[in-house]
């Protein structure tokens, strides 16, 4: 059975089995599959994805644990990690660039998280729908399995850091207030993209090895062309207009201007954020499952 293959229930007749002495009733319950029944892949898919969502979150579980296995800090390297990488920036960029933005360190924790919750949810899409392809190959599982849970092991690894996040914004001096709950919006439609991108991604790599090497260095240069750690006002006016078509800067700013700002961003920017997330998981479906009943011939 491929990795497409679809569990479409029929009733058929086994005359073998009948003459064997099988009881008929019993061998007309058995399932038949039957791939040519699909009307739409997209769509059935996607149902299979809802049914196997206790899968999603046992593979979740099982990349933290085997990630921080044989750490003697574990899951708290999740916190740390970002919290060094912000440190580091801070002095560099405080001190030699002089930047005089407000609550600078909370500014650039945010551009921090955010990005890691794209770019490492993208990259192990691809290494873990390519590392499951025996998986794939004896038994039948949806694709999708293994995209959804790396999204989902990012979106975990964010919720850890966010506690040192918060800590860190009321120790700067940022004033608490309502909008901060609203930071879950633009959380949630970054996961989304990233979950898009990775359906695009994922796939690629299955058919093109050199996916990943390409991948990573484009999500380098992302890295530095989104204002993650400057503000976007050091930027050219048309750079500035052109930096309101990248997603990534488009979810940061709704999460900044939440936590740092106290307030909700403007509704066109809302709007286009989610566009921009829907639009990514669309497409990234539709390709991801037009794709997926070849992947058995390259695992």
């Amino acid at each position: 059975m491929g990795t497409c293959a679809t569990a479409i229930l029929s009733k058929k007749h086994d005359r073998h089995e009948e003459s064997k002495g099988t009881d008929v009733a019993d061998v007309a319950d058995m399932p038949v599959y039957d791939t040519g029944a699909i009307k739409s892949q997209a769509i059935f898919e996607l149902r299979e994805l809802f049914r196997y969502r206790f899968l999603v979150s046992n593979l979740v579980g099982r990349d933290l644990k085997v990630r921080y296995k044989r750490s003697v800090l574990g899951f708290i390297w999740v916190m740390l990690n970002p919290l060094l990488t912000m440190a580091v920036l801070v002095v560099v960029f405080s001190n030699f660039f002089r930047f005089t933005l407000p609550h600078y360190p909370v500014y650039l924790l945010s551009g921090i998280l955010m990005f890691n919750l794209f770019s490492q949810g993208s990259v192990a899409a691809m290494s873990n729908l390519t590392g499951n392809g025996g998986t794939l190959r004896r038994m039948y599982v949806p694709p999708s399995v293994f995209v959804a849970s790396s999204i989902g092991s990012a979106l975990v690894n964010l919720l850890f850091s966010a506690v040192p996040f918060f800590v860190l914004a009321l120790v700067t001096g940022v004033r608490p207030n309502f909008a901060w709950a609203f930071m879950i919006v633009p959380c949630v439609e970054m996961a989304v993209f990233a979950f898009g991108i990775g359906l695009i991604v994922a796939p690629m790599m299955v058919f093109f090895n050199d996916t990943f090497e390409i991948y990573s260095v484009l999500l380098a240069a992302l890295n530095y062309l989104t204002p993650v750690f400057y503000p976007a006002t050091i930027l050219p006016k048309w750079v500035i207009q052109l930096e309101k078509y990248n997603p990534l800067y488009l979810y940061m700013d709704i999460a900044r201007t939440a936590i740092i700002g106290g307030t909700i961003s403007h509704t066109s920017e809302l709007v286009a954020a989610a566009v921009m997330a829907i639009g990514s998981f669309i497409v990234g479906w539709l390709f991801f499952t037009r794709m997926e009943g070849k992947f058995a011939y390259h695992f």
